[in-house]
């Protein structure tokens, strides 16, 4: 726990991502596996839903980590769990939190705060689909652009915005297919 993978790229976004990103989600997924690099994701609802589905329809299993908060998959949203069983029935790798199910708010806070933390130091590239305000999304943006890593994000809609990040500017992508409307962070 911890390492950093030189293939690993996290794949993480708005719970309140809509339905009509998920393609674009799936496609980006497919894109890294296909050149193979291993999808980390946090199984949350939204774009972190639709990366697991995409690894899932692979079969990529074994390219795959899951970060999790929670201690169990009881923990999960009940909309992902059976995703998670079936990843687990595959040998998929997750790397369990310490939250307990039902634990009060503070404590689920702290879990996915550490959650999105230990994703960003294993992880050595990100790719973010912020929706909305996207507090925790944006918190690991920022965090990941800090550690060096590789940041695209697409701007999904719902007020969504570019985090302020110091040290560097966001640049819009070039090229098209599943990155078109895409944003890099460059540092300087």
């Amino acid at each position: 726990m911890g390492e950093i993978s030189a293939r690993g790229i996290g794949i993480v976004g708005a719970r309140a991502l809509p339905e009509s990103y998920r393609e674009r989600v799936s496609g980006v997924a497919r894109y890294l596996l296909d050149r193979g690099y291993h999808i980390h994701t946090g199984g949350a609802l939204g774009a972190d839903m639709y990366a697991l589905q995409s690894v899932i329809s692979c079969g990529a299993y074994s390219r795959a980590e899951i970060f999790s908060a929670w201690a169990s998959v009881s923990g999960f949203p009940r909309e992902i769990q059976s995703l998670i069983e079936q990843y687990l029935r595959h040998d998929g790798r997750i790397s369990w939190g310490m939250v307990q199910p039902r634990s009060h708010r503070g404590a689920v806070v702290a879990g996915l705060l550490a959650r999105n933390l230990r994703l960003v130091r294993s992880s050595a590239g990100l790719v973010a689909f912020l929706y909305g305000e996207s507090r925790g999304t944006t918190a690991t943006v920022m965090q990941a652009a800090q550690r060096g890593l590789r940041v695209v994000v697409f701007l999904c809609g719902g007020g969504a915005a570019l985090p302020r990040i110091g040290g560097g500017a966001w640049r819009e992508l070039r090229c098209g297919g599943v990155w078109r409307d895409a944003y890099r962070f460059v540092p300087n």
